[in-house]
């Protein structure tokens, strides 16, 4: 019986560890990471940026043969404002508010194999002061 309520007690205990969030600060002119629907804060500054919608992902799969290198397209928020980013089209980079938001990179890279959720994709971003 003891061994049953230590294996729950240390299961309990490693279940909620997963559950701690995790403190992301990022700096501006630094690039960082930030998850689909994610928001994060950046330090001694008034300023939010939150991963908004993923709206287009059409970019050429690993393993396929196509025209184009396609393009994924997602809205980022900056406070109380949106705007669009691209990785292949334009605007990669655009100026809103005070800041400069960059699109450096989108991951997951679609694959003909694997469909991607939604809740995989993160966007590597910078922002920089206007």
């Amino acid at each position: 019986m003891r061994v049953i309520i230590g294996v729950l007690l240390f299961t309990t205990v490693l279940l909620g560890c997963n559950n701690l969030p995790t403190s992301v600060s990022p700096e501006i002119g630094e690039p960082f990471k930030i998850k689909l629907g994610q928001s994060l804060e950046f330090q001694n500054e008034a300023l939010n940026v939150r991963f908004e919608e993923m709206l287009e992902d059409s970019r050429c799969p690993e393993g396929a043969t196509c025209f184009w290198a396609g393009n994924a397209r997602i809205i980022i928020q900056l406070n109380d404002l949106k705007t669009e980013l691209n990785t292949y089209l334009d605007p990669k980079i655009t100026d809103i508010s005070d800041f400069t938001v960059e699109l450096i990179s989108l991951t997951p890279y679609p694959n003909i194999i694997k469909k991607i959720d939604k809740d995989e994709y993160t966007a590597e971003l910078r922002v920089l002061r206007n």
